[in-house]
């Protein structure tokens, strides 16, 4: 494989009649008006002992509170992120099922659970998280939904003023720049924002998932108008030009070169300092180069670091569970449940169907094409390398859904035997026994995947501190299918699944569901709920959607955060991110938490006497 690539990298290079690869990868990029993003940011300001605002984490909501706050030019702001910068490789929509094994994503291992993940590599479930400049958009699907009204509107009810649908829709469409024809001119899309919202490359297979919907008696609909939500749809993603818009993307380099805005790389920020006497954030501290260094900030200090490492974080300074912390001799600054209500949207890829043509994507037909379609696809031409792995949704509502879609089929022209178990294998962590005696005899055949995705989850979770070494890993109970609901929910959406591949759409190239039963479940009639249970169980897959670790409410017995996000019973200290929401919305959790950010940036303006733009 090694030798291919090679090969296949050395034609390129022949081809482009350029001696240097990356250098004409970068001619490329500059002459398509895309920055090439290789070292944007050289960590080469000093940083100044004290910022008015320092932010910890550069995920969507850390990029976001960072480039609205440094609008203000009276204002100095650091943000500080964990990772390195992304590269071209991050840039390429196809590739992001292989990019939680780079060093983008940070793999955290869940406590070993009897009832899940046992078809998995030491039979524990493998949670990714994004690691670098611009979080999880570095590695995700980038799907862009945003959630049910009522999703919302029941955190307003709970106690959280301001954050309705209605409050929060202008803070969606602030960050939305939709380029989707018929869309655009929506009441409830814009083109002013930074964030670029595209289509994938739309295959074969994507066309015939959504006329089996119209032949199901679903529409073809926007899933982010809430007026049409029960439907199956083209994905809306976060690309511009084919090419992947991460939150680094849309909202720091455009300002890179603000004077007031430093960003340093590689920093792993350690502890929030806090003042015993006023429990006050006045800085922090965080390793850079193994070495310790401490930052002070004159405002606030705003932890951006998503649903692993912004409880993390709180814990090593003393913010969480008393008795967490007293078991770890860590000085209790506020007793907060920090690392409780811990939840996810699973599914599992166990669910494979077989096809008669060619229309579905492997890696061998890939390498054959793939000089070539490079080529256009860095030139600008959309391609299969613009196609993000989901082309199409499905939204749709099982016999326990309560008024809303509460399942999401999510379309795949490729499947996890399209590389035979190279790479794609160990991005789901399957053991080799699992998947090989599984899978194995298909080789690359033609095949396709409809992914479920159970949208309300009851199942709650928590995280711990393993130690008080920042450096090591989270203790982390996912309970995953603890509540029996979610369950049930998720073998409604296999079969709703199995019922669109039995449409004359696919029937026509031959789709059948492969019915060799998964390794370790084949003690259960193929196609049975005992069957699918097991399936599910055996193997799960998470959507990076992880959440609600610093959840907000008015209560700080049960909440960690106000609804304007600050820590309860501390001054100058805020979480904006994922792990603020009391309950995940019913669909991906990146565009809430673009939403988050953006809300939380003129929160912070407001109590400090500036207007927003």
């Amino acid at each position: 494989m090694k030798l291919i690539l090679a090969i296949l990298f050395y034609l390129f290079e022949t081809i482009v009649g350029q001696p240097t690869f990356l250098d004409e990868i970068q001619r490329q990029y500059l002459r398509l008006g895309i920055p090439f993003r290789e070292n944007i940011y050289m960590d080469n300001l000093p940083v100044l002992p004290e910022y008015d605002f320092i932010i910890v984490g550069s995920g969507p909501a850390g990029s976001v509170i960072a480039n609205r706050l440094s609008e203000a030019p009276q204002w100095n702001i650091l943000l500080l992120e964990k990772g390195l910068e992304g590269n071209i490789y991050n840039d390429i929509p196809f590739s992001n099922p292989f990019l939680v094994l780079g060093d983008f994503s940070v793999i955290n291992e869940v406590e070993r659970e009897e009832n899940a993940c046992l078809g998995l590599v030491d039979k524990r479930c493998h949670w990714p998280a994004g690691n670098g400049l611009g979080g999880a958009t570095l590695i995700n699907g980038m799907i862009y939904t945003r959630g049910h009204p009522s999703d919302f509107d029941s955190w307003a009810a709970a106690g959280n003023t301001g954050w309705s649908f209605s409050d929060l829709l202008p803070y969606f469409l602030k960050s939305e720049n939709m380029s989707i024809r018929g869309l655009a001119e929506s009441e409830y899309h814009s083109t002013k924002g930074p964030l670029h919202i595209d289509t994938p490359f739309q295959t074969k297979l994507g066309r015939l998932f959504l006329k089996a919907g119209e032949e199901l008696g679903y529409p073809i609909v926007d899933y982010n108008n809430p007026k049409t939500m029960v439907g199956f749809g083209i994905t809306q993603i976060t690309t511009k030009k084919g090419r992947r818009h991460s939150a680094a993307s849309a909202f720091l380099m455009p300002v890179k070169s603000r004077t007031n805005l430093h960003i340093v790389k590689n920093a792993l920020v350690t502890e929030i300092l806090i003042s015993s006497d006023e429990k006050k954030a006045y800085g922090i501290k965080y390793l850079k180069n193994n070495e310790e260094r401490i930052v002070r900030a004159r405002n606030e200090v705003i932890i951006s670091a998503g649903a692993f490492d912004s409880p993390k974080l709180l814990m090593l300074s003393g913010i969480g569970p008393k008795k967490d912390l007293n078991s770890l001799n860590i000085p209790v600054v506020a007793d907060l449940p920090a690392g409780k209500n811990l939840h996810e949207h699973l599914g599992t890829p166990t669910l494979l169907f077989l096809i008669n043509t060619t229309d579905s994507y492997n890696v061998p037909k890939l390498l054959l094409r793939s000089p070539f379609d490079f080529i256009q696809w860095y030139r600008g031409v959309k391609n299969i390398y613009a196609n993000n792995g989901a082309e199409a949704l499905g939204y749709m509502m099982t016999k326990y859904a309560e008024g809303k879609p509460d399942i999401e089929l999510i379309l795949s022209p490729s499947s996890l035997i399209a590389d035979n178990g190279l790479m794609l294998r160990k991005t789901l962590a399957i053991t080799d026994e699992v998947y090989f005696k599984t899978w194995g005899k298909l080789k690359y055949a033609e095949s396709f995947q409809i992914a479920p995705l159970m949208m309300y989850p009851r199942s709650r979770g928590a995280l711990r501190l393993r130690s008080r070494n920042p450096k090591d890993p989270l203790l982390i109970n996912g309970n995953f299918f603890s509540d029996r609901y979610d369950i049930k929910v998720m073998i409604e959406a296999i079969r709703a699944s199995i019922k669109v591949i039995e449409t004359n759409a696919f029937r026509k190239i031959g789709a059948e569901l492969y019915q060799e039963p998964l390794f370790g479940c084949d003690q259960f009639t193929f196609n049975s709920d005992d069957y699918w249970e097991c399936a599910i169980r055996s193997v799960p897959v998470q959507y990076h959607h992880q959440s609600g670790t610093c959840k907000m409410g008015p209560n700080p017995d049960s909440s960690v955060v106000d609804p304007r996000l600050r820590v309860h019973g501390m001054k100058a200290l805020r979480v904006a991110d994922a792990s603020i929401m009391p309950s995940m919305p019913g669909v991906h959790t990146m565009a809430a938490s673009y939403m988050i950010g953006e809300k939380a940036a003129d929160m912070i303006k407001e109590d400090w006497g500036i207007n927003s733009q």
